[in-house]
């Protein structure tokens, strides 16, 4: 099944791309500052956070060797890990349904739809990345070589997110009320992460907990790799990114299997 995954990509790659680019540049082509608002939110965000956190409240990040500045940059690391997340999960229940035309084309490949918002929220956290390393290197005067196990990280995340976006997109179908459920998913996964918050803040007893929430470990060893400069527990990523490979089996095959009713729907 991975293989045909892989053979559909390939395939369609070209159209897949298209879909993309028309996905993400329609956002912001009736505006007057266009793309330039990719640069411009992570940017007001990272001043927002920086203000708060770091001038009003003076935060540390649970451990006193951490500074203010620095509280910045794990916590909007966290918040773009986050990004990606919210992106797929929010937008993948209306993907199908607000894309009708397709459905009613017995030669287009529903199955690449589930992947156009990969471009967005790719873009998003490089964008915000690029700021959090500039900060990096400006602060604390490094960037570490860890930073080099970034795809190393990402690749099973995205993975994962895009299995769950097959799932939902094709539930999106016939159960219109989850994209209004998908926002409030979004919410709670931001409160049950350490994402505003040191996971060592967490009784110990709940971790575990956390873990079953699919940012924890991501945002952990991305804070690892960029901002503490330590190598993380690369056994932990091969397992999530077994999990994450059957997911995508699994929201692939069950969207292949539920497409043949989706006209019948809209």
């Amino acid at each position: 099944m991975f293989a045909s995954i892989q053979k559909l990509v390939i395939e369609n790659r070209s159209l897949i791309k298209q879909l993309m680019l028309r996905d993400y540049t329609s956002r912001y082509k009736s505006g007057a500052l266009g793309l330039a608002w990719t640069l411009i939110n992570p940017l007001m965000m990272l001043c927002l956070y920086s203000f708060v956190f770091v001038t009003v409240f003076q935060m540390r990040w649970g451990v006193n060797d951490v500074s203010g500045e620095n509280f910045v940059l794990l916590l909007f690391t966290g918040i773009l890990t986050h990004g990606i997340f919210a992106e797929f999960i929010t937008r993948s229940p209306t993907l199908i349904t607000s894309n009708p035309a397709y459905v009613k084309k017995v030669v287009f490949p529903l199955e690449i739809l589930p992947i156009t918002p990969l471009l967005g929220a790719m873009v998003n956290f490089l964008v915000g990345m690029i700021l959090v390393l500039i900060l990096q290197l400006w602060i604390n005067e490094t960037l570490s070589y860890t930073i080099l196990l970034l795809p190393v990280i990402l690749m099973p995340y995205i993975i994962l997110l895009v299995g769950v976006s097959y799932i939902f997109s094709s539930l999106g179908v016939y159960f219109r009320d989850l994209s209004q459920i998908s926002g409030i998913l979004a919410t709670i996964a931001i409160f049950a992460s350490p994402v505003l918050f040191p996971l060592e803040n967490v009784p110990e007893k709940f971790r575990g907990l956390l873990y079953l929430n699919p940012i924890t470990l991501i945002v952990e060893q991305l804070r690892e790799i960029v901002i503490l400069g330590t190598v993380p527990n690369l056994f932990h990523t091969m397992l999530y990114l077994l999990v994450a490979t059957i997911i995508l089996i699994l929201g692939f095959s069950w969207f292949r299997m539920v497409r043949k009713g989706f006209s019948d729907v809209l």
